[in-house]
């Protein structure tokens, strides 16, 4: 069976690239480059400040954990050990692509006047099926 060497990062920032995350990790070899780092997000899609990084060997993993706590730009970036489990949950369920935490059907509702009623919004939404 073959091994995986991974890491999870948070504190990224939000505008935080791939190739940002690769020259943070310059010392280090990523599998596939760009492709070897999977982002996570939030479910409104915004990102979440965290990634997984696939590396190529466990002495990959070692040089990654002592950059734990460096900074990138103004932010420090911590750098935990991590199992492809953990990663391929966390992307299955925090995906922004994911059809059921994008469709569930549920609308929010933000700005409304503070003595607004319930029969307004039905009012509001006139045509639809609710």
């Amino acid at each position: 069976m073959e091994e995986d060497f991974i890491v999870r990062i948070r504190g990224l920032p939000w505008s935080c690239t791939a190739d940002e995350v690769l020259r943070f990790f310059s010392d280090c070899k990523i599998v596939n480059g760009t492709g070897g780092i999977h982002f996570t997000y939030l479910r409104e899609g915004r990102p979440s400040g965290e990634a997984f990084v696939q590396l190529e060997t466990e002495e990959d993993v070692k040089v990654a954990l002592a950059k734990d706590r460096e900074s990138m730009g103004h932010r420090y970036i911590e750098v935990f050990e991590t199992k492809a489990t953990e990663m391929d949950w966390v992307l299955k369920h925090v995906n922004p692509t994911q059809t059921e935490s994008t469709s569930d059907g549920t609308v929010r509702l933000r700005g409304l006047p503070f003595g607004c009623s319930k029969e307004e919004i039905l009012q509001f939404f006139t045509g639809l099926e609710i």
